[in-house]
């Protein structure tokens, strides 16, 4: 999540602009180019990054930032907001029933998840 964010930090600084070279992402951010190239696989999938090829080319936001939720790249990059597996997935534990924490983590997701639909990229620029 963390590099992906910088990542699109990035791209959000440039939005409108010419599009970005992966290179210049990693080498700016100090984050390895290949690690970069599985990200923005994962964001062009869920319609967040575009991609241009060419002498030109490179990637670029497809809504402009403050479209772009938080809570969306998250979703995107990580999955769920549940903090524990047991709340998404209840058959790994067998104290859901009785458990004096799930209260807690159930609680906590909603606050990060509640926190995170509030922000856009352009809250971070």
């Amino acid at each position: 999540m963390r590099y992906g964010l910088r990542m699109l930090i990035e791209l959000a600084a440039n939005y409108g602009k010419k599009p970005v070279l992966l290179r210049n992402i990693a080498k700016c951010e100090g984050i390895s180019k290949k690690y970069l190239e599985q990200i923005v696989i994962t964001l062009k999938v869920a319609g967040i990054v575009g991609a241009i090829r060419g002498a030109k080319g490179g990637y670029y936001l497809l809504k402009p930032p403050e479209k772009i939720t938080l809570k969306k790249i998250f979703s995107t990059l990580e999955g769920s907001f549940k903090p524990v597996e047991c709340i998404d997935h209840p058959a790994v534990c067998g104290l859901q029933k009785d458990c004096p924490t799930k209260p807690l983590w159930e609680e906590l997701s909603q606050a990060i998840e509640k926190v995170f639909d509030k922000k856009t990229l352009a809250d971070l620029l």
